[in-house]
């Protein structure tokens, strides 16, 4: 995580659109870690699993987080790691006529 405090504007990047929630005190939601960007301060937050240990472990996945208001959460549409799933069954394979990868 990256901590950005101060007065002027921030360039923040995403995949996909940015979303902007404005959560009252007290108010929670839940987040799967992938589609987290930024949140404001006065939002305290908690990661935990879902699922089990071993799917946690060696997928990466499993993880949400528990933010609490007052405050603004900015999530964004898509998560990075559906992107990959999608793309990189579909690169190229290297030759297997052992010439190496053209």
């Amino acid at each position: 995580m990256l901590k950005v405090s101060g007065h002027g504007e921030v360039l923040v990047s995403s995949y996909g659109a940015i979303e902007a929630r404005e959560l009252r005190s007290g108010e929670q939601i839940t987040v799967d870690t992938g589609h987290m960007v930024a949140w404001s301060d006065g939002v305290t937050y908690q990661v935990r699993k879902v699922g089990g240990w071993k799917s946690t472990m060696l997928s990466g996945e499993g993880l949400v987080v528990d933010l609490t208001g007052p405050g603004v959460v900015y999530t964004q549409s898509r998560s990075p790691e559906a992107f990959l799933g999608w793309l990189i069954p579909k690169l190229p394979k290297p030759a297997t006529d052992g010439l190496g990868p053209r």
